[in-house]
């Protein structure tokens, strides 16, 4: 039964899958990535959507959870058109305030057995009641330079997001039942538009981790200003995407 995906110990079914590549530039191009920064392969916070994917193929609804935070563990890339075997878990399952916290981790392996993806999803099953626009208009004290700014639009949003499914990210009337005002663009979408910062780094290394925190709704129309910190070398470590208020709507950690 469906509801048996969230009981912590449930294991989702193997499922054998292939980045496309043509599917892949067209969710880039609506982050306003040129493709060709991740040329050839599997462009990586991405393997999130094919988590959910596994997630309603098992039966388990998406509409209407909200990401909370994206952890990513790299192993080297995985080519375009690569099969690999997709593999996950529910970890848990926990009461807090706002309604139902769930994690659910998924492996992700090349043909000899390697592990190139550990992909980990923390998500809020909200309770109706306890649900709200919320924010303010105090900036955040955030460090750090400039280094691209852009403006959500319903078609980018939609563009990326409909393929997943979760109609909170392109039905106005069903994101207005959990509170919001508009659509909420997909957590992952921003990571991606993120991560495209610092795609040499990720493409080259032979291990890597990244986590995302979505602290603040992306409504899909915001405008959204990234912002950069470096380590003594000049490398990017944390990337912030911020509202219009000034606001850190998601933080990006390479650690």
């Amino acid at each position: 039964m469906p509801g048996e995906t969230l009981v912590p110990g449930f294991r989702f079914p193997d499922r054998t899958v292939t980045r496309d590549a043509a599917a892949q530039a067209e969710a880039l191009r609506a982050c306003e990535i040129d493709p060709e920064v991740w040329a050839g392969i599997a462009e990586p916070t991405m393997w999130g959507n094919d988590g959910f994917r596994a997630m309603s193929a098992a039966g388990q609804a998406i509409d209407g959870y909200i990401h909370v935070e994206q952890h990513l563990t790299l192993a080297g890339p995985v080519g375009l058109g690569e099969p690999v075997t997709f593999a996950g878990e529910t970890v848990s399952n926990d009461a807090v305030p706002r309604g139902r916290r769930i994690v659910q981790r998924f492996t992700v392996r090349r043909a000899d057995g390697s592990v190139a993806v550990i992909s980990e999803h923390v998500r809020l099953l909200p309770d109706l009641e306890k649900m709200g626009t919320r924010g303010g208009a105090r900036p955040d004290d955030v460090a750090g330079e400039t280094v691209a700014t852009k403006t959500l639009t319903p078609e980018a949003v939609t563009t990326y997001s409909r393929p997943v499914g979760n109609e909170i990210h392109f039905d106005p009337a069903f994101a207005a039942r959990y509170g919001y005002r508009a659509p909420l663009a997909q957590g992952l979408m921003t990571m991606t538009w993120m991560a495209a910062h610092v795609a040499d780094a990720l493409r080259t290394a032979p291990e890597a981790s990244l986590v995302a925190r979505f602290r603040r709704p992306v409504f899909w129309d915001d405008p959204l200003t990234l912002t950069a910190e470096r380590d003594a070398a000049g490398r990017i470590v944390r990337l912030r995407a911020l509202n219009a208020e000034g606001r850190t709507a998601c933080d990006l950690l390479l650690v």
